[in-house]
């Protein structure tokens, strides 16, 4: 094998999901849960209804469902839209190495083509699983992206179109799907989008089309490769690995792969899933606040003079000053400290304009300031260091610090957790018994996934929203 690509082809051709060692398994069950229920409530958000409503109706007929909508729409259109709604509460899946957001991209593309194809659930996991440790892998070379440039649209476009080549190549002899899926790398890799950071700080809601992209251009690619479209060689060493990378490794590019060409680590183990609604560099921070509530209830909030956040360097370009919009005030440390402060737990519903121009979390914000703390730079990305100090108007103060968010490495959820998470974010916008039967599908996938998964699935999605 003379390049990565090939590599990469070779191992996602030879996943099966059900060879897996059963933790790793299960890791993947709640990964796909809770990407299904951040994908519906980010779906039901009002300023992606519009986007959505223009083109599911202008888009033609297919198979692939959209969250939300009771049409059914060609596969790539719902890539594009299921995609959309992922980072529109900021609650989606992250991956500590890579700095990104594999499961987000690899999801929606893998559930477009397995109900396009009528595939069984066992493949439409086995894609999951390929595209996903093909994804993470690319990620974490890059070493960072490049300044301003965001993640979300780049490496996640090559993970995409693996699962979607893995789902398009069902049934062909295995030399084939490794041309295949070297293809669609190569050529996911030469079109992946290179979007601007600053986006989400500003609240521009063109950053959803990121994701959406993204997962459209991977589903793209991957046909595109299938009906014999080439890239050029080593594109991932070449081009797209020193483009976006601000310290490319190409040696991270196959790590973990054996010597028999398969998987002999899994990169899903080095995941994270998010509890707060807010950009993961504020997560940290967040997680403080809720160590210091029972102190903070204590007392009356105008009695708090002064509260310093100190967090690395690298957080500080991910922080929205002053924010006017529900995107931008989930990157800004201040009003999300403020809003932890004024009103303790923040949901994923808790960035609304009335509540950003409500006095109380305004005059909070302006006694919130945040400091790179010497240190905490040598402790990122391995950990996100974030320190929280409140002082108050008698000269008493309370400080926190967390190095490991919750949910990540030593504080992953638990079973309960991810549950507790994906309960809140379905019943937000449909009933109870919809959270059920979404969680005993995808439980099922631990054991052996049902046949009909993905059809099971887009039925569910398809519900009308109870907005």
């Amino acid at each position: 094998m003379d390049d990565a690509a090939t590599a990469l082809a070779s191992a996602a051709a030879a996943t099966r999901f059900k060879s897996l060692p059963l933790e790793v398994r299960a890791t993947y069950r709640d990964y796909v849960l809770d990407t299904l229920a951040v994908m519906a409530a980010g779906a039901a958000h009002p300023e992606l209804m519009r986007t959505r409503r223009a083109f599911s109706a202008s888009d033609g007929q297919g198979k692939a469902s959209v969250v939300g909508m009771p049409e059914t729409v060609p596969a790539a259109v719902a890539g594009f839209l299921n995609g959309a709604a992922m980072t529109v509460l900021q609650l989606q899946d992250g991956h500590r190495r890579a700095r990104g957001h594999p499961m987000s991209h690899v999801l929606p593309a893998a559930l477009a083509i397995a109900e396009e194809t009528g595939a069984s659930g066992q493949a439409m996991f086995d894609a999951v699983v390929a595209g996903y440790e093909v994804c993470a892998r690319i990620g974490a070379s890059l070493g960072g992206m490049q300044p301003l440039l965001h993640d979300t649209g780049t490496f996640g476009c090559i993970g995409a179109a693996v699962a979607a080549a893995c789902l398009l190549t069902q049934g062909e002899d295995e030399s084939v799907r490794v041309d295949v899926l070297e293809a669609a790398i190569g050529n996911a890799a030469a079109v992946a989008l290179f979007p601007f950071r600053d986006t989400c700080m500003e609240g521009a809601t063109g950053h959803h089309l990121f994701v959406g992209l993204g997962v459209q251009n991977g589903i793209v690619a991957a046909r595109s490769s299938l009906a014999g479209l080439k890239p050029s060689e080593r594109t991932l060493e070449r081009f797209f690995g020193p483009r976006a990378g601000e310290c490319f490794d190409l040696h991270l590019l196959t790590s973990g792969i054996g010597r028999d060409g398969q998987w002999s680590t899994y990169e899903i183990e080095q995941a994270y899933l998010k509890w707060h609604p807010v950009c993961a560099h504020l997560g940290p921070m967040l997680d403080c606040f809720e160590a210091l509530r029972a102190k903070v209830e204590s007392r009356p909030l105008a009695d708090i003079t002064d509260v310093r956040i100190d967090v690395y360097s690298t957080a500080l370009q991910y922080d929205s000053s002053a924010p006017s919009k529900d995107l931008a005030a989930r990157f800004s440390f201040r009003h999300a400290a403020a809003i932890a402060l004024t009103c303790g737990v923040v949901r994923h519903d808790a960035f609304g304009t009335s509540v950003l121009s409500d006095p109380d979390i305004q005059s909070m914000a302006k006694k919130i300031r945040i400091e790179a703390a010497p240190g905490f730079d040598a402790l990122y990305p391995q950990n996100r260091p974030s320190r929280v100090t409140i002082w108050w108007n008698d000269g008493t103060q309370a400080n926190e610090q967390v190095l490991v968010p919750r949910g990540d490495g030593t504080r992953r959820l638990s079973r309960a957790e991810v549950d507790q998470k994906a309960s809140r974010l379905i019943e937000a916008v449909w009933p109870q018994d919809a959270f059920d039967e979404l969680r005993d599908l995808v439980g099922q996938a631990i054991t052996e996934p049902p046949d009909a998964l993905a059809t099971r699935l887009g039925a569910l999605m398809r519900r009308p929203f109870r907005l």
